[in-house]
């Protein structure tokens, strides 16, 4: 209380024409006379003055009346205009980022033509918002050093509400304390091997209910795609995060060798590493190469999805050909057939299947159109004669039978709600249909591909084969070569009907024996 005191004396004699004899350096020393020299002290007329600008200062703080108060105001007024600026940059940041829609255009700068949808929708937006209006009229006569429209501030942007997604994301894992991983390698437009990484919880973020999500976390490029280098890189993105390896619960990747490699791939390093991270394949993925395996499991399947994506080539090559298709095929159309999505196939086989009378009244008008190519011509004649082939009504009616009870399958363990007990039994039933296709599928087939007969107006029954087997020509004897007759019924059965049924049960065995295994534990 005293150095409170002998501070405002001091400053106070400095203020006074005449100041007290107060000895700053020693201080006050005689405090017999403490009372004396306060009551001088407080009847002075600078102590009276000094506490009169005291109070006038305290008042004008308080009622915002102090000399800079309008610098103040206006400097508040300038951080609001930026605020609502930059609120309204980021809503557009924001928007084209959900939309997945490209920021930038061959040009950078406002009101000029292709400058990209970001300041495009800046532009528009100042049409009716007085904030971006001002703020644009502002940049373009050079009042403003930074109008944050540029390229720079654009990736800026996005960099701050990704680093915020993934925060709130990684705060959600650690909550949830236990997770699982599911990551797949693909190269990008430049060849270069990126990976994806994909976080699933059950998220206890909402007080209200729990649920299952996955998070995606970003791409992240490699270096090294092999089981090791793909580890490494999991790891060290699992350890950036703060995520523990021992928390993993499960591991999910597509069939690549070096993702669910027995002894070197990701599953089994991580499996290492922690015994309780499980790994499943993606089960889409699987009956996709299921159904791969089987269409080479014969000429006579190639041969079959061959003629169908003739079929489609034929009539889109052109908008007359379609329009020929189009006018005798009211129901479905003729489909692409996919290179990855296998199953996809059954959209193909079930425009023929429940159309052939329809698919082969188009060739016919195709071929019989005047002035026709004649090599457009022979190519609608030869594949109409091929759809009237019973082998291929039967086979039409086999590949229809397999792709429909997959893609049921398929379709299903795609949904959200779907738990691995579940899918062992789907995938289970699935086997058991194709057990029993297997032994009395191909009689079932005959009965109906005679009524695709009927409506293509041909005898169902198959063309008779011969076979010519060449016998071995030893050096003293002549060589004698043996004609053989086959029925062409059996001949279809062991040539294409069991090499299919075979393949896709073995392949799918194969690839779900691990999952039915989890579904146990």
């Amino acid at each position: 209380m005293v150095d409170i005191f002998l501070a405002f004396i001091t400053i106070e004699s400095l203020r006074m024409e005449k100041p007290f004899a107060v000895d700053v350096s020693d201080g006050f020393k005689k405090w017999r006379h403490l009372t004396e020299t306060l009551g001088i002290h407080e009847n002075s007329v600078s102590h009276m003055k000094c506490y009169q600008q005291w109070v006038e200062t305290e008042i004008r703080l308080k009622t915002g009346k102090t000399i800079d108060n309008e610098e103040i105001i206006i400097i508040e007024k300038d951080s609001l205009r930026w605020q609502n600026v930059l609120f309204r940059l980021m809503n557009i940041t924001l928007y084209l980022a959900e939309n997945n829609m490209a920021f930038r255009g061959s040009s950078d700068k406002l009101f000029t033509p292709q400058n990209g949808k970001f300041l495009g929708l800046i532009q528009m937006l100042a049409k009716f918002d007085p904030v971006m209006q001002k703020h644009l009229a502002l940049a373009i006569k050079g009042d403003t050093s930074d109008h944050y429209c540029g390229k720079n501030i654009q990736n800026e942007l996005i960099d701050l509400m990704s680093q915020k997604v993934n925060d709130e994301i990684i705060n959600r894992v650690l909550k949830a304390v236990y997770y699982s991983i599911i990551a797949d390698c693909t190269p990008d437009i430049s060849r270069k091997e990126q990976l994806s990484l994909t976080i699933r919880i059950v998220d206890l973020s909402l007080d209200i209910r729990v649920e299952i999500k996955e998070y995606f976390l970003g791409f992240f490029s490699v270096s090294d795609s092999t089981g090791l280098g793909l580890t490494e890189v999991l790891i060290e993105l699992l350890t950036k995060h703060g995520l523990e390896i021992s928390n993993c619960r499960g591991q999910g990747y597509d069939n690549g060798s070096n993702m669910k490699g027995k002894i070197n791939g990701v599953q089994k390093r991580i499996l290492n590493l922690n015994p309780l991270a499980l790994y499943v394949p993606c089960g889409n993925h699987s009956l996709n190469l299921v159904i791969s395996d089987s269409t080479r499991s014969s000429v006579k399947s190639i041969a079959f999805f061959g003629i169908l994506q003739r079929l489609f080539t034929l009539f889109s090559a052109s908008v007359s050909r379609w329009k020929i298709l189009i006018d005798h095929v009211k129901i479905l159309h003729l489909k692409k057939l996919c290179d990855t999505r296998w199953e996809a196939k059954i959209s193909s086989v079930k425009a023929v299947c429940y159309q052939v009378g329809d698919v082969h009244d188009a060739l016919m008008a195709l071929s019989e159109i005047e002035g026709c190519n004649p090599e457009t011509a022979h190519e609608a004649i030869t594949l109409g004669e091929q759809l009237k082939d019973f082998s291929f009504l039967v086979s039409l009616i086999v590949w229809y039978d397999v792709l429909f009870q997959v893609n049921i399958v398929s379709k299903t363990l795609q949904e959200k709600d779907m738990d691995i007990t579940q899918c062992a039994k789907l995938l289970k039933s699935c086997c058991l249909f194709l057990e029993n296709y297997r032994k009395c599928g191909f009689k079932d087939a005959i009965i109906k591909a005679k009524d695709l007969a009927i409506e293509l107006q041909v005898e169902p029954v198959f063309k008779p084969l011969k076979r010519i087997i060449r016998v071995k020509r030893h050096f003293d004897k002549p060589a004698q070569d043996g004609i053989y007759l086959f029925s062409p019924k059996k001949k279809l059965e062991i040539d294409f009907f069991n090499p299919l049924l075979d393949t896709s049960l073995i392949s799918m065995r194969e690839r779900f024996i691990q999952l039915e295994n989890y579904s146990e534990v």
